[in-house]
């Protein structure tokens, strides 16, 4: 191969091999270049060269992209106990180019069910003095499976213009959208009482206090 070489430029990367140009029986395999750079027993690692095929490159970009996301919750209250049931959770998410959308669904879902304990659940007490007055995982609580719903997601990517691979964040709008989409989809539930939520996390006592005291005002 070496005879059909002149640089770097005499080369093709395609379909997993180093192809020559011009040449199109010479190709070797990604999977063989690693292999003779590792030095592996029965391999030969070329004269001057450290075992590994690695590269690293430092970038920086010249601003921070975000993603762009709407959240549309349904959810039904039970005005007798306070309890809030989330029947229905699509998001539209942008997050540019998704280079491994599998990862991206799963930083979303995370995410949502991060915002969902934030706003139904994870409470955290203090007295007084500032102590921590909730310690254990029976009084700070989490959603559980039976708790989140299935969340629909629907992408709508848009690259970005600021980096070379076009791509956005993606757990910054599931976190943050989620608390304000699933109290004001409570809200709009308990309309009739006129309630008006001003803190998060909901509990269901709480809110049948706020359907107390609005019906009281009236």
């Amino acid at each position: 191969m070496a005879g059909y070489l002149e640089g770097e430029e005499d080369l093709e990367l395609r379909d997993g091999q180093v192809w020559v140009k011009g040449a199109a029986p010479l190709a070797v395999s990604f999977a063989d270049i690693a292999k003779a750079l590792s030095g592996v027993k029965g391999y030969k690692k070329p004269a001057g060269m450290t075992p590994s095929l690695e590269s690293t490159i430092d970038f920086m970009p010249a601003d921070v992209t975000y993603e762009n996301a709407a959240q549309v919750v349904e959810v039904e209250v039970d005005p007798g106990t306070g309890d809030v049931e989330i029947l229905r959770y699509v998001v539209v998410n942008d997050s540019g180019h998704l280079v491994n959308p599998m990862l991206v669904e799963g930083q979303l879902h995370g995410g949502i069910v991060h915002g969902i304990g934030n706003a139904m659940f994870e409470w955290m007490g203090y007295d007084e003095a500032a102590q921590p007055v909730i310690t254990t995982f029976a009084d700070y609580l989490l959603p559980s499976a039976t708790e989140v719903p299935n969340i629909e997601i629907h992408h709508q990517p848009y690259p970005s213009t600021l980096n070379p691979l076009g791509v956005k964040g993606v757990g910054e709008c599931s976190t943050v959208g989620a608390v304000a989409a699933i109290v004001s989809a409570t809200e709009n539930a308990l309309e009739p009482f006129g309630v008006r939520i001003k803190e998060a996390p909901m509990s269901p006592a709480g809110l049948v206090e706020l359907m107390a005291g609005a019906q009281c005002n009236r």
